[in-house]
């Protein structure tokens, strides 16, 4: 019998004793019910704080490097989680350009990769394509050799659900996107009539999925609005942001020599973000940076002849930070409202002012730490501003209060406290604790 098994069968006047004196000297008294009320949940309490903390999170990505939101989400919520003292087994599915990477080992005490089962043949089904071609067999047989939670990162990774010898775990699934929505806006813009056919097809299948996810311990969405969409349909939600990485601000004072716009080159909204903006630039007579992953060919066809665009294509992550803090600002047009921008956090994190669409700070919380240009004729007036304000000391303390919420380590702890309490609740509701 452990040591702690052996405390919690000790005599009531023990437990209050002991439990007030290791709890005060931590100073989490202020967290407790009174000893008096309830020992139970002192002692619930108690194997929380100090349980050894193991979880399974299942990727839909191999997570580094993270060069776009969704894998910095789960890149830096594993290291932040990892500073927390939590074990991980890291499961990742893998295709494209992302291999293997030794870098996850460093915060993981197992990785395992799986490939992803990509082709025509997995289309045909009312599942959606990025969940049917995440199934796999052998992943589920090392989800179920324990009990540990388990994190489900977006509902790309929930065909595991479906497996009976799951049911009653303590699951989470984190929802980095209304992902329905996502595939509608990307059928709006795109050019291709197969892949609007697609995207149209997988928004369809999507939201009959979102709409009837099976039993799980919650969800945990990654913005207020996708939070309000999932209330309709499920009770147990808990809104936590995302992980970009950060736990302070590193804006420099000054200005700089040219404005910036990062983000993936090769997706359709942003490809048209960017024509966007280099003709306005070209108007202004300002130097403009395209930095990010897979220029497109009519992005780079486009800056042809256009001494003020440069693109920077597939830069690596310490090339794009310096990019980031040294701009004058950085511009972030966008067309749907989707998730959590991560391109949002990491420019205010990292860069000086930030000028955005309405869209990109819709229900965020961010729009006072940015210029919010609704039309050309506000972008163009945004921009002049920027160039000829530089960023403040004023302006970083402003971030550095607004941007609290944001950070990496008390996101930690907040999911920390909501996976483990109640996998103790469930543990005591299947007998396995005596009181």
């Amino acid at each position: 019998m452990s040591k702690g098994a052996r405390f919690i069968e000790a005599p009531f006047d023990i437990i209050s004793a002991k439990l007030n004196s290791l709890l005060l000297s931590i100073g989490e008294a202020a967290f407790l019910y009174p000893i008096e009320d309830c020992v139970d949940k002192y002692c619930i309490l108690a194997l929380f704080r100090f349980m050894k903390k193991v979880i399974h999170i299942v990727s839909f990505a191999v997570p580094w490097p993270p060069d776009y939101g969704g894998a910095m989400d789960v890149y830096y919520k594993i290291r932040a989680l990892h500073r927390e003292g939590v074990e991980i087994i890291l499961h990742c599915f893998r295709y494209g350009d992302r291999k293997a990477s030794e870098m996850l080992n460093e915060f993981c005490r197992e990785v395992y990769y799986y490939e992803r089962q990509t082709g025509f043949s997995r289309q045909l089904s009312l599942t959606p394509y990025i969940v049917n071609s995440r199934i796999n067999k052998n992943l589920v047989e090392r989800l179920v050799k324990d009990d540990y939670p388990i994190l489900l990162e977006g509902v790309h990774t929930c065909a595991v659900l479906k497996d009976k010898r799951l049911k009653g775990r303590n699951i989470w699934v984190r929802l980095h996107n209304v992902e329905h929505r996502y595939y509608r806006s990307l059928a709006k813009l795109e050019s291709s009539v197969l892949k609007r056919l697609y995207y149209s097809i997988e928004a369809y299948r999507l939201f009959r999925f979102e709409n009837s996810l099976p039993d799980v311990s919650g969800l945990i969405p990654i913005s207020p609005n996708d939070n309000e969409f999932f209330r309709n349909y499920y009770s147990t939600r808990s809104l936590i942001t995302a992980f970009s990485g950060f736990d302070e601000v590193f804006g420099k004072e000054g200005t700089g020599q040219y404005l910036l716009y990062h983000g993936d080159l090769s997706i359709a909204e942003n490809i048209k973000a960017a024509l966007f903006l280099m003709d306005i630039c070209q108007q202004m007579d300002t130097k403009l940076i395209l930095a990010g992953r897979e220029p497109d060919r009519e992005l780079i066809k486009a800056c042809e002849g256009r001494e003020q665009v440069q693109i920077k294509a597939n830069v690596n992550h310490s090339t794009m930070e310096n990019l980031i803090q040294n701009a004058t600002a950085v511009l972030l047009p966008a067309q749907q409202t989707t998730g959590l921008r991560l391109k949002l956090l990491v420019s205010l994190f990292e860069g000086r002012h930030c000028i955005v669409s309405p869209e990109m700070v819709q229900n965020t919380g961010l729009s006072s730490l940015c210029y919010v240009a609704k039309n050309r004729e506000e972008w163009m007036s945004s921009i002049n501003t920027c160039l000829n304000r530089p960023y403040t000391s004023n302006d970083i303390n402003i971030r550095c209060v607004k941007l609290k919420q944001f950070m990496d380590g008390p996101n930690a702890r907040k999911l920390i406290d909501l996976i483990w309490s109640d996998q103790v609740t469930k543990k005591q509701q299947l007998g396995h604790f005596p009181f």
